[in-house]
């Protein structure tokens, strides 16, 4: 393989690796289903950190109606990710999140801690060894959510602030796509998931929390110049509602949202890249149930050749 091949598929990796940008809570339930970090070049190894910063631009109801948000609600999520091959196409990662919310006006404060941490197991299911100009390379995975990161229903002061995750443990499936012709890319990912029900008993729910099925899609593409690329992503994502039964029962609201993406990747030298990226939540789709945001994220990349 050539320099030049090399360094595009590594930028390609990038992206792809930054696919999972993460969702804010909305104002039903905590945040999205992550997402898993996977192997998508031929290296062995790969470790990530990155540092994002979202901003809650526009909540939309369950009934359909936008609320622009006067009030500053921000959160700055710092998180650490790593995958290694083991067994020729098997793989394994993890993800674990820290996030700080800042929150102004009536419910102000802040809050920092632990998000929900996710285990990954990969196969390569469909592998590019001939390098077919049609065929994409597929790998598969299953993930699971652990629940370190409270629940908007465990919320301690019930305005949610303290919710820096789902809070149930979840399990997940799902498949990575990717492609290259010449300069040019394209990544696809789909996956389902369930989350388990929990029992709560606090303030403000008492009784048993049900969350139940929820998905997400994307696809996304790129150019590569050298050792420059810029890529676009559009996700889409969603929930079931989740319901509450107990002495304070209450029947949830589906969730829905989707986003864009715009992302500028660099390669530098020794296997290690940087990515800039924007996102947005208000331009695409018909959202319900949620707070939709604006974000940046920076994050950097280090890999290990087979």
């Amino acid at each position: 393989m050539s320099l030049k091949n090399r360094y595009s598929k590594l930028l390609f990796s990038s992206l792809l690796f930054l696919t999972p940008l993460k969702s804010i809570a909305a104002p039903c339930c905590g945040a999205g289903f992550t997402i898993p970090s996977i192997i998508t070049s031929e290296d062995k190894a790969q470790i990530a950190t990155s540092y994002s910063y979202a901003k809650i631009h526009t909540e939309v109801f369950a009934n359909g109606d936008w609320r622009q948000r006067q009030e500053k609600d921000a959160t700055e999520t710092y998180k650490i990710e790593g995958a290694h091959i083991f067994n020729d196409r098997y793989q394994f990662g993890i993800s674990m999140p820290y996030q700080k919310r800042t929150r102004e006006g009536a419910q102000s404060g802040s809050s920092a801690g632990l998000g929900d941490i996710s285990l990954q197991l990969g196969y390569e299911y469909l592998p590019d060894w001939d390098y077919n100009p049609w065929r994409p390379k597929g790998i598969g995975y299953l993930s699971l959510i652990t629940p370190t990161g409270r629940s908007i229903y465990e919320s301690k002061d019930g305005s949610g602030l303290d919710s820096r995750g789902r809070g149930f443990w979840g399990l997940g499936a799902g498949n990575v796509f990717t492609k290259k012709w010449g300069n040019w890319d394209a990544n696809s990912n789909i996956e389902g998931h369930y989350s388990f029900p929990k029992t709560v008993s606090n303030s403000t729910t008492k009784g048993t929390v049900k969350p139940s099925y929820g998905g997400s899609a994307s696809i996304g593409g790129g150019h590569n110049w050298n050792k420059l690329r810029i890529g676009a992503l559009i996700s889409w994502f969603y929930e079931a509602p989740t319901d509450v039964i107990g002495t304070t029962s209450s029947e949830g609201s589906l969730k829905r949202y989707a986003s864009g993406s715009a992302l500028l990747s660099y390669m530098l030298p020794e296997n290690q890249s940087i990515v800039m990226s924007y996102s947005d939540q208000t331009i695409f789709g018909s959202p319900l149930n949620a707070s939709l945001t604006k974000s940046v994220t920076l994050f950097y990349q280090k890999r290990w050749a087979r």
